[in-house]
């Protein structure tokens, strides 16, 4: 799709009113066919969505976080609950509980074939997890403080963890055995904690985001070594690698975004156009567009390679705190501190609101 095209093909027409609860994250499954929503606060709960009709499947109650398996046909999520729990993401129906944590599940994903689940704990654990039978295949227990995030690598061997730990915020671990790879040092003054860490498509990088906004900042760091490379950014919100790991997208406090280099850290692109701080960044799936969410209660379209900005999606009443690409690039999903989840799509200029009653 041409500059132009999207450009003029990014709209909004339909609003409902939400109500009180305010909308942390949504996300398309990989397959297309759902969008879950998760909120925070006393009204910490997800929702199941069907993307096309806008249709309501479940509601799971004292959810804190959900992420689809790679196929989209299930969605794992962590809660207060001391446990995780997996769920089919076609009817919303709940079959297997992953139990063993002693304090709330932060995060949970699944292994890039589906067949693993990590969760990440306020414990100070994460645990690896038979995604079919439930049962505990190694816990990872070294971190010093609550472990915030927990991902596998593209071929699924390692892990890498971001915690609270302030002798060694992120760790590499062997993800058949549980053994510790690597500790991946920022320092005592680095933020708060980290609360983003991933792997680049190709397996060769690692970003990491440090919570706080005094001493947020991005870092990318090699696999194999565990060294530092460079710092990617400072007062990050979030930071993620483009499919084909070339560049990293930067979100910051400051009220822009910025692309970078995954190989050299230099920087391509900075995009200027939010009057408020950026909350969220991420690409298209091949890479050609950028698409932002900040609390200036806009999203926007950006070009990846220029940086110019596209089109700007207005209707949310309060801050954006997620927006991202469907794996088509033909939609984008949004959720708002108005208690809104909206799809917006970008190939046929329509726009579906959906809200949890």
């Amino acid at each position: 799709m041409s500059e132009a095209a999207v450009k003029s093909h990014v709209n909004e027409n339909v609003c409902l009113n939400a109500g009180p609860r305010s909308m942390l994250k949504a996300s398309i499954s990989p397959n297309g066919r759902r969008i879950v929503s998760t909120s925070f606060g006393m009204f910490a709960m997800a929702r199941l969505w069907d993307a096309e009709s806008g249709k309501e499947i479940a509601c799971l109650n004292g959810v804190s976080s959900a992420s689809f398996s790679p196929d989209g046909h299930r969605i794992v999520t962590g809660s207060k609950e001391h446990a995780a729990r997996v769920w089919d993401a076609e009817s919303g129906q709940h079959f297997a509980l992953l139990k063993g944590h002693r304090n709330s599940v932060r995060k949970a994903s699944f292994s890039p074939d589906g067949r693993r689940i990590v969760t990440a704990s306020s414990d100070g654990a994460a645990r690896v997890w038979d995604a079919g039978s439930g049962e505990e295949i190694a816990c990872l227990d070294v971190h010093a403080g609550s472990v915030l995030c927990a991902s596998f690598s593209p071929d699924g061997r390692k892990i890498v963890t971001g915690s609270y730990d302030d002798t060694a915020w992120v760790r590499m671990w062997d993800a058949g055995s549980g053994e510790e790879i690597a500790c991946l040092k920022l320092g005592r003054d680095s933020g708060e904690g980290v609360d983003i860490a991933a792997f680049s498509p190709d397996g060769r990088r690692i970003v990491t985001v440090s919570s706080g906004t005094r001493f947020a900042a991005a870092w990318v760091w090699d696999a194999g070594s565990g060294k530092a490379m460079y710092p990617a950014d400072v007062s990050v919100t979030s930071a993620s690698f483009s499919l084909n790991g070339t560049r990293i997208v930067t979100a910051s406090y400051i009220g822009a975004a910025r692309v970078w280099d995954a190989e050299s850290g230099s920087e391509i692109a900075c995009l200027k156009g939010h009057t408020e701080g950026v909350n969220s960044a991420s690409f298209s799936l091949d890479g050609r567009w950028i698409v932002t969410a900040s609390y200036d209660r806009t999203a926007r379209v950006w070009d990846a390679e220029s940086g110019s900005e596209i089109a700007c999606l207005r209707g949310h009443t309060e801050g954006v705190n997620s927006a991202s690409f469907s794996p088509d690039g033909r939609r984008i999903v949004t959720a708002s501190s108005d208690g809104t989840v909206r799809v917006w799509d970008v190939a046929c200029a329509e726009a579906i609101s959906r809200n949890p009653p």
